[in-house]
């Protein structure tokens, strides 16, 4: 699990050592969030775009960085007492392993890449390229993280496709629904949790058949029924949020956290953060909104960028 973050960029510099909930204000908030976000969910795939820059990963002696300058990339992996720094530039189309030895490879333009090479077997010992790719492994497994990412709204439709696979949540919690059946169906300890957490903000959930090929769901009072894209800004909020816990990422990310949260809303979610072992990284405007979370490990902290 990633547990210290920096980002750099023309404009400025973040570092964020991560806790239980990283409650993130400042300037360029988003740019840190969307920096972090693309490049743990890269991990073994296409290096993001992140313009010129640095970006810095740590977990205990884990270690990962990228920058990207003036037409160069370089990254460099370290664990297990060793690090390994691979060389791409894209208009030359220059893949290499620069550190600890320099020899071509095959792909340098992977967030961590594998040790491949197109060079004789006599030029590297394959014991040599295996225990090269064991560092990689170990990064990889370190910091290569199950990431969320949320915001900078939610805006839930009250109907989604039958048809289709709703094991993950989009940014804007726009298949929320179908998300919700999935737990439902899947998870029914989770859905039955998330149910319970809502019935503290006074609201009641169900989730079905609302008609041919269409799934939907309704929030409730005692006095009322109304589809879920109706429901108030807080309960869609909390929903977002509460549903994203319990797919159990590892890192969830949040733009605009505080984006219709409330006291009796963050009440709700801090119960339901006490059990989870997911990473919280949120943007917020006003820092005191940090205050309503009763949770261990808590930090608050500001970027500039």
């Amino acid at each position: 699990m990633v547990e210290y973050v920096e980002v750099e960029t023309g404009r400025g510099r973040a570092a964020v050592s991560l806790s239980n909930i990283t409650f993130v204000v400042g300037s360029g908030k988003s740019l840190f969030l969307e920096t972090l976000y693309k490049v743990v969910s890269s991990v073994g795939r296409k290096i993001p775009r992140i313009g010129r820059g640095h970006v810095y990963l740590q977990d205990g002696d884990v270690s990962y960085a990228l920058s990207v300058e003036r037409g160069r990339v370089r990254q460099s992996v370290s664990a297990r007492g060793e690090e390994l720094v691979f060389e791409w530039i894209p208009g030359k189309s220059l893949h290499r392993l620069v550190k600890p030895i320099d020899m071509a490879v095959l792909s340098a333009d992977v967030v961590m890449p594998e040790v491949k090479t197109q060079e004789h077997v006599s030029i590297v010992a394959e014991e040599d390229l295996e225990r090269l790719n064991q560092v990689v492994g170990a990064a990889r497994r370190r910091l290569g993280v199950r990431a969320l990412f949320l915001g900078p709204y939610v805006g839930p439709r009250s109907l989604v496709d039958a048809s289709a696979s709703y094991a993950a949540l989009d940014r804007h919690a726009r298949n929320l629904v179908g998300v919700l059946a999935y737990l439902s169906l899947y998870k029914p300890a989770a859905y039955e949790s998330l149910k319970t957490h809502l019935r503290k903000l006074g609201f009641s959930l169900s989730v079905g058949w609302a008609k041919p090929g269409k799934l939907g769901a309704l929030v409730s009072t005692k006095t009322t029924k109304m589809p879920v894209a109706k429901a108030p800004c807080s309960v869609k909020a909390f929903l977002a949020v509460a549903t994203a816990l319990e797919l159990g990422p590892d890192l969830l990310i949040i733009d605009n956290f505080d984006f219709c949260i409330t006291p009796r809303v963050a009440e709700a979610l801090s119960a339901l953060v006490k059990q989870k072992k997911t990473k919280i990284v949120a943007e917020i405007h006003d820092g005191r909104l940090a205050d309503y979370f009763n949770v261990p490990g808590k930090a608050v902290v500001e970027v500039s960028l």
